[in-house]
């Protein structure tokens, strides 16, 4: 589990990193639409990409981190003796809905891969580019899902309200 948890770390860092090239991007084009020019349309296809990119590269790591926002009304309400047994069968359910979606994107990208398809935008991207993040991070996080399913730490505390 260390080289997935080293990699859901750099995937993480570089979900921040392309945030932060997001941010950088709208003030270029607010800087620029204010001083009378009109940027530029690449600026608008890399943060619609980024958005994609962002969100699948960060939630394997958030998943580790107990980070994804989840109710836990109904494990608070159990007895403690159940709470354990129904975290881990939640956790379970994640997991292989995971696993189905890394089927299903998997074969999206193979096909989308296969058929040379491309997004046309400002920039002509190859769509399998763009579908690649979702399998690799879906099996990643059905990876980090295992981990409450199997390992000695549940995914719920059993208590409601926050926890930070």
């Amino acid at each position: 589990m260390r080289v997935i948890d080293r990699v859901c770390d750099a995937l993480a860092v570089l979900a921040g990193i392309y945030l932060v090239g997001i941010m950088f991007g709208i003030i270029f084009q607010a800087t620029a639409r204010s001083l009378g020019y009109s940027g530029s349309s690449h600026v608008f296809t890399f943060i619609e990409f980024g958005l994609l990119y962002i969100v699948m590269a960060a939630s394997p790591w958030l998943v580790r981190e107990k980070g994804h926002v989840f109710i836990e009304l109904l494990t608070a309400a159990l007895p403690s003796s159940l709470t354990a047994g129904f975290s881990r069968f939640v956790s379970l359910l994640c997991v292989v809905l995971c696993l189905l979606l890394v089927w299903y994107t998997g074969e999206a990208t193979y096909k989308s891969f296969l058929k040379g398809d491309a997004d046309m935008r400002s920039i002509d991207m190859p769509r399998w580019l763009l579908l690649i993040s979702m399998p690799i991070c879906f099996g990643l996080m059905a990876c980090q899902f295992s981990r409450f399913v199997f390992g000695p730490e549940t995914l719920h505390s059993g208590e409601a309200g926050v926890h930070e």
